[in-house]
């Protein structure tokens, strides 16, 4: 059996973090996964189902490649997140109780803060270099 750390070319610590960055988008499904019993009607249930089928897909990106397009997916989607949660005081359409939610909702704010911090830290450390085959001088 073969270990990352024995694949040549294959650098453990970004296999690690990626997919440590998957679990936590794995989490995130699950989080709404917790709020899907409580949605008050279909329409609410079915954003709620979408959100879950992004978060899984999303993770299994990270799992197996680490692609540029799943670090930009992720941290745009986690952006979207936290813009459209945050003005809330509570969740539209789903009725849970007032402690349960708002712990779940400050959770799963927190986790998509740091998914969207960590895929802009990905996205600028990779494509860092390209700035110079933009502008014709070297980056600094």
């Amino acid at each position: 059996m073969s270990t990352a750390a024995s694949v040549p070319g294959l650098r453990v610590g970004p296999v690690l973090g990626r997919r440590a960055c998957a679990a936590l988008a794995l989490t995130s499904a699950g989080l709404h996964a917790a709020m899907l019993g409580h949605a008050s009607n279909v329409v609410a249930g079915g954003l709620l189902a979408a959100m879950i089928v992004a978060c899984v897909y999303c993770a299994r990106d990270l799992w197996l490649r680490g692609t540029l397009r799943a670090w930009c997916v992720v941290g745009l989607m986690n952006i979207a997140m936290i813009a459209v949660h945050m003005p809330m005081p509570a969740h539209h359409g789903i009725h849970a109780s007032a402690g349960q939610q708002s712990t779940l909702m400050g959770l799963a704010t927190a986790i998509a803060a740091v998914e969207a911090a960590v895929a802009m830290a990905v996205l600028y450390y990779r494509t860092r270099g390209n700035a110079q085959l933009i502008s014709g001088t070297p980056a600094r």
